[in-house]
């Protein structure tokens, strides 16, 4: 097959002149599975996925994935935020951009985390006249319609994860790639991106626009527009404040920005949300799962005077105390616990929360966000600590079409009686509740135990099922920044580590 990316075959694989990029390394293999997969879904076969390492390359042929080798010269491991490697990918980038426009084509390029839900080709077509179309880091909707973003949602940064360009981007496309390119591991593409589209801009300037939305960028030469974050998603949009799910609409595509734990976090809010591709085998784990519902009083949630800090950990710690029940059992029953839906008082970022109206909302977000409900689970803890492919699932598992109807129709409930100290309990004889769960619901696919975050599990365990789950699960933790400064003010704590073994006790 052709693995070039050469100007014959990318006309050739376009379609009326359009094509879609993305990329991806070795160590990321399986965002590229999930990404293809979704684009594949759409009917769409004009896309490539450009290999930035050998291994990456040879895994997209074997998984005959349209692809060519980028020759970046990169490390095939973690690209960590700002790192001289996650700088000097934006060449390479860049070149893609370039080289498709000036070929006389329209290009959509994401990166490997942004997915690609619907036909993105007919709505970009409504503005025909724009360079480039672009999805921002902007926090709050400016529209309540499919449009695009008003001038008011024009100055937070663009995000390049997710980019439509046409040929008449070229001044500004070409100026991108002559900064980058003079100092490649030092300049960062998005951040060189915002700064000369908006050099010499003219956003008061509607002449000449098809929707007035657009708005002339580099030195007047470019037109621009900012796609809706209710359709277009960043992380914090799609999983926080949750837009197209208030409204009931299907996002064109999620990028899973503004999140925490890594590769391992990205993946777990992709399962979250349901767009994540794993192997049949992980819907339908061996020895069955697990499920148990949140007891979380009102007046946590609510609290006398408004959320804050000290209420926001204490609902956590509430949430997480019974998680860890729960664990305890499912571990003991050697079943795989679906997590809850964890609410959060408060949201979650790397400098001070806002104040005032928006108390406790990420700066930018609308206040109405918190507390937040199908809060995401590295908002809480480390998901890496919790190994999670082994030991849990994700809270929307049971809802997710991937899961077979065998597993959905699969469901037990039932109590676990009152809690009391078996006799040769210090012998490690299993506990008679335990053995009769084992025992009477062995045939069951998804066990519900109505009670499992209410008890002390400990006393329905032996000792040696205690210590392996006290050892397995010991470094379970996370964190959580930073404290508005009304609450600050107040002399509330400024950030809290939360532990999945010390939480409640």
């Amino acid at each position: 097959p052709d693995v070039s990316f050469s100007k014959e075959r990318l006309v050739k694989l376009s379609r009326k002149g359009k094509v879609i990029l993305t990329f991806v390394n070795s160590i990321r293999l399986d965002f590229a599975d999930t990404w293809v997969k979704h684009v594949r879904a759409l009917g769409l076969e004009n896309f490539l996925v450009g290999a930035a390492d050998d291994g990456a390359f040879r895994g997209l042929v074997e998984r005959r994935i349209p692809t060519f080798n980028m020759k970046t010269n990169l490390p095939s491991g973690e690209w960590p935020w700002g790192s001289g490697s996650f700088k000097a990918l934006g060449p390479h980038k860049i070149e893609l951009i370039y080289l498709s426009i000036e070929w006389g084509l329209e290009v959509l390029i994401t990166d490997v985390d942004a997915l690609v839900l619907r036909d993105p080709f007919p709505h970009m077509a409504r503005w025909p006249d724009a360079g480039f179309l672009t999805t921002t880091d902007h926090l709050g909707n400016t529209t309540n319609d499919d449009g695009l973003e008003s001038h008011n949602g024009i100055h937070s940064a663009f995000n390049i994860g997710y980019m439509y360009f046409r040929p008449s981007a070229l001044p500004l496309v070409l100026e991108w790639r002559r900064v980058i390119r003079e100092k490649p591991t030092e300049r960062w593409d998005q951040g060189e991106f915002n700064r000369i589209a908006r050099l010499g801009w003219a956003p008061s300037r509607t002449s000449g626009l098809s929707d007035p939305r657009l708005f002339w960028s580099y030195r007047q030469q470019v037109i621009g527009g900012v796609l809706s974050v209710a359709l277009f998603c960043g992380g914090h949009n799609y999983f926080v404040s949750q837009f197209a799910q208030r409204r009931g609409w299907a996002p064109f595509s999620v990028h899973t920005t503004f999140q925490y734990s890594g590769a391992v976090g990205k993946r777990h809010r992709l399962r979250e949300g349901m767009f994540w591709h794993d192997p049949p085998a992980y819907y339908e784990p061996p020895n069955g799962l697990l499920t148990f519902p949140l007891d979380l009083p009102p007046a946590l949630l609510h609290p006398p005077g408004g959320m804050h800090v000290g209420g926001h950990v204490e609902l956590v710690n509430q949430q997480l105390r019974q998680v860890r029940q729960a664990l305890a059992l499912a571990t003991a029953l050697k079943r795989v616990l679906i997590m809850p839906a964890f609410v959060c008082g408060y949201d979650k970022a790397w400098y001070a929360l806002a104040s005032g109206r928006s108390r406790g909302a990420f700066g930018g977000a609308h206040g109405w966000i918190v507390p937040i409900r199908d809060c995401p689970l590295d908002h809480v803890l480390e998901v890496a600590t919790l190994s999670p492919v082994e030991n849990i699932r994700e809270y929307s598992f049971l809802r997710n079409p991937r899961t077979p109807q065998a597993v959905k129709r699969s469901v037990a409930n039932t109590t676990l009686a009152h809690a009391y100290e078996s006799a040769n309990r210090s012998n490690g004889a299993l506990n008679d509740e335990v053995e009769r769960l084992r025992r009477d619901f062995a045939q069951t696919k998804v066990l519900n135990v109505i009670n499992a975050g209410a008890v002390n599990m400990y006393k329905y365990l032996s000792k040696e099922e205690t210590n392996e789950f006290v050892h397995k699960f010991r470094h379970v933790n996370g964190g959580w920044c930073c404290a508005p400064q009304e609450d600050a003010q107040r002399g509330e704590r400024k950030s809290a580590r939360f532990s999945l073994m010390r939480a409640g006790t």
